[in-house]
């Protein structure tokens, strides 16, 4: 039984990937740029975690996605915590915004910035930048 199930927004618009910039008080990963998630709470599906997530930090619902992936940070030698990363290319709720206290920033960053970014969690590069690149 997973300690804790993640669920990541890969939003894609054209040729760019949504990103949010972790707050400075947050204890994992503070400062550094992030897909827009977060925990998926007892007895809730991927699915609706991933919807509720969405709505509540950036005021977007996802009308269409698929998963791509799941990963798991290499201290998690016992795959307690997987992430489950989604790719969303349809959404409802006009432009992101930044909701709640979880995040400082946000931005749409097109490949090269991407790669450039510093990540919350390095692995997303593996699984984001062929999203950006089909996308062109």
């Amino acid at each position: 039984m997973p300690v804790a199930e993640i669920v990541c927004a890969a939003f894609i618009d054209l040729d760019r990937v949504l990103l949010v910039k972790r707050a400075a008080h947050r204890k994992w990963s503070a400062n550094k740029w992030d897909l827009v998630g977060g925990h998926v709470e007892k007895g809730e599906g991927l699915d609706v975690a991933l919807v509720r997530e969405c709505q509540e930090e950036v005021g977007l619902t996802p009308r269409a996605f698929d998963h791509v992936a799941t990963l798991y940070e290499d201290a998690d030698t016992k795959r307690n915590s997987p992430f489950h990363i989604f790719r969303v290319p349809l959404s409802d709720g006009g432009s992101a915004r930044l909701l709640g206290n979880e995040h400082s920033e946000l931005g749409w960053f097109e490949l090269d910035d991407f790669l450039k970014t510093s990540l919350a969690f390095e692995a997303y590069r593996n699984v984001v930048t062929p999203l950006l690149q089909s996308a062109r």
